[in-house]
């Protein structure tokens, strides 16, 4: 590619991705606001450290950063930045804003396990750590209103960067299956995506890889609507409801595994279970991923950013996780090869088994 292209690009897809998160953070202060106004203490809880705002934004930019070369050098394609409808995008907005002054009644009530009769119903079938609220949302994960909402409420809390924040399970697709992106890229490949929710990184993962043979599971059968609607374009995929630490498929079936924003929801004897059945059913040498929270390890200057996560968001699990470093207990369970990559709150972890 002419290289005056390629950096025009680059800036391009910087600057888009910096007007995105300006856009999700100017809908976080906004919230702030109207939760400060509605109920004493507002929501969620804004740092004030000048040093640690000052690194985050850093980090953040970071991670634009390295986005915008690889879409520069065609790594990544250009149809991942799509944005959505802006009419869709701009009603939930509205829902999103009353529904944060619910939360943090919510919050400030101490409910975190307030079931409709329906959802309910499915939580009782469901292992007792997910039987909760997660982050105080209505439902838990267990109604189609929350699977509508979810994805916008991240890239709030992650001022636009969820999706690049996702985006790093790509990384090591890359290095090994490259050149990706067009025609017949990941043909013969199968992957698994656990705990895939609405399927939102299973359609970056389809979309450099689109002849991979994808299955997306989760424990949420709402979710999974949501995610084979999302993903009703694509050839080639699988939807399985399961839960992560017991997962239907033989040994060996599968070329890579990834999960993302999974493992600080779980109990520590469930991650290493949920670990050992990602390892079971993959391939010998095959590429085991996992995207999640940083630790205070990782950054110790954000440990007071990330004590404070939990106290505004229901995260039962997620002190322990902080204690418990990621890539520890890949090394633990056998893994090979194990490395790390940080971007901005985020880390990828992976190995290969």
């Amino acid at each position: 590619m002419d290289p005056v292209l390629s950096r025009l690009i680059e800036w391009g897809v910087f600057g888009f991705e910096v007007g995105r998160g300006a856009h999700f953070l100017a809908q976080m202060r906004a919230l702030q606001l109207l939760t400060r106004i509605a109920v004493p203490g507002g929501f969620p809880t804004r740092v004030r450290q000048k040093s640690i705002e000052a690194g985050l934004r850093q980090e953040l930019f970071e991670l634009f950063r390295q986005e915008a070369r690889l879409f520069a050098d065609r790594k990544l394609p250009l149809a991942m930045l799509k944005p959505e409808g802006l009419i869709r995008h701009g009603l939930r907005v509205g829902v999103l804003l009353v529904d944060g002054v619910r939360l943090l009644r919510q919050k400030k009530a101490g409910r975190t396990t307030q079931f409709s009769e329906e959802a309910r119903e499915k939580a009782d079938e469901k292992p007792r750590y997910y039987q909760r609220n997660f982050h105080f949302q209505e439902d838990g994960y267990l109604s189609s209103r929350s699977a509508e909402l979810y994805e916008h409420q991240v890239e709030i809390l992650f001022a636009g960067a969820a999706d690049a924040m996702r985006r790093l399970a790509l990384r090591p697709m890359l290095e090994r299956w490259g050149p990706t992106g067009v025609p017949g890229a990941g043909k013969g490949l199968k992957i698994l995506e656990v705990a895939a929710g609405t399927g939102r990184t299973s359609r970056f993962i389809k979309q450099l890889l689109p002849q991979a043979h994808l299955t997306v599971s989760d424990l949420s059968e709402v979710y999974l609507q949501k995610a084979r609607r999302e993903l009703a374009e694509f050839d080639h995929v699988d939807f399985v409801e399961a839960p992560a630490e017991a997962l239907p498929f033989q040994p060996g079936q599968f070329d890579a595994v990834v999960s993302v924003f999974l493992f600080h929801e779980l109990p520590l004897e469930v991650r290493r279970q949920v670990l050992a059945e990602k390892i079971r059913v993959a391939r010998p040498g095959a590429l085991i991923a996992a995207v999640d929270s940083i630790q205070p390890h990782d950054f110790p200057d954000y440990a007071a950013v990330l004590e404070q996560f939990p106290r505004d968001f229901h995260e039962p699990f997620f002190r322990n996780y902080l204690e418990n470093p990621l890539e520890g207990l890949l090394e633990q369970a056998g893994l090979r090869a194990v490395a790390k990559q940080t971007g901005f709150v985020s880390k990828l972890v992976h190995g290969t088994t």
